[in-house]
């Protein structure tokens, strides 16, 4: 359990203080380099964003709300905005015409500070927030993209922000990993043989020896790198923890390995459902990335056959999960 190996470092604070100040540390030196880093906000969500939002619209009950109060428009909370990729969807697909207000929050000011230069041209129908107590009003929509596998207890997170959304909100939840993965034997079993068969190939890019000789060297520091040189001089820790251990706190409901997985690590929709009743009812979900953490977009074509073959005997059990959720 990760408890334990973080009592070799002496933590000076509980593990949800460490799992959010850690995470705070990570992002802030992430920030500027985090689109480039992650290609599937551009080449895998957008589809599944504009389903998502089309499910939305059909939903009488939450545009009813909207509009017997305050005509068709609409209050929107992108609850860890990060870059600003949801926000930037949701106000193309809703327009001006539709939003009151939209509210980003991020707890880290640099992806804030990226979400203003991605959104500047909607000037000041944007919102930005960088401190929870500072969230006012209500809100008819919640946002959220690739933001639970962060938090030490994601459900707890969702049921503390309720007063702030109105009867019948609706929940846009983006981009999570799924433990049912993990859990399905066949999908494991794809994903041994292409790491057996290609894992190699990680060792063979000039690219990556260059970059970890800087990193030996100090000249470059990756940001699991920067938040844990940060975290042990702001006395988090007692000794320096490893890259390693940084990563874990920073995507703590990512499962890696098996004992996190019989430790009930992770996140599974079924899970989610049973925790949220009587407050979230799950009306839409789509999952996919079925070769786990190796993108699809970049396979060869007999493992994109593989991924797709899953996906269709295991359409539930992809590596990560979409879901839109109606407040009851």
């Amino acid at each position: 359990m990760i408890e334990t190996t973080l009592r070799r470092y002496g933590p000076s604070q509980p593990l949800r203080v460490l799992v959010d100040e850690v995470n705070k540390l990570y992002h802030e030196h992430e920030a500027a380099d985090y689109e480039a880093t992650h290609p599937e906000i551009f080449e895998q969500l957008p589809p599944l964003w504009r389903k998502m939002l089309a499910t939305f619209d059909s939903l009488p009950s939450v545009n009813d709300v909207a509009s017997s109060t305050r005509g068709p428009k609409l209050r929107v909370l992108n609850l860890g905005c990060g870059t600003g990729f949801e926000a930037g969807t949701c106000l193309s697909h809703f327009g001006r015409d539709r939003i009151e207000r939209l509210v980003c929050y991020d707890p880290s000011e640099e992806m804030l500070e990226q979400s203003r230069r991605t959104l500047a041209a909607w000037g000041d129908l944007v919102e930005y927030v960088s401190a929870s107590n500072s969230l006012r009003g209500q809100f008819d929509v919640l946002v959220t993209n690739a933001v639970l596998h962060h938090m030490l207890d994601p459900v707890q997170a969702i049921l503390d922000i309720a007063p702030l959304l109105s009867p019948g909100a609706a929940w846009l939840c983006g981009h999570e990993p799924s433990r049912r993965f993990y859990a399905n034997s066949e999908c494991m079993s794809v994903l041994r043989r292409h790491e057996a068969r290609h894992g190699w190939t990680r060792f063979a890019s000039p690219r990556k020896y260059l970059r970890r000789f800087l990193r030996s060297t100090g000249l470059i520091e990756l940001p699991a790198d920067y938040a844990a040189r940060r975290a042990f001089e702001q006395s988090l820790f007692k000794r320096r923890p490893p890259a390693w251990l940084i990563s874990r706190l920073v995507d703590y409901q990512i499962v890696l390995r098996d004992s996190e997985l019989e430790g009930g690590r992770g996140l599974d929709f079924t899970e989610l459902q049973s925790a949220f009743e009587g407050v979230w009812k799950s009306i839409w979900r789509a999952t996919y990335s079925f070769l786990g953490p190796h993108y699809e977009g970049e396979l060869s074509a007999h493992w994109r056959s593989e991924a797709k073959r899953l996906s269709a005997k295991y359409p539930d059990d992809g590596a990560s999960c979409c879901l839109v959720w109606r407040r009851t």
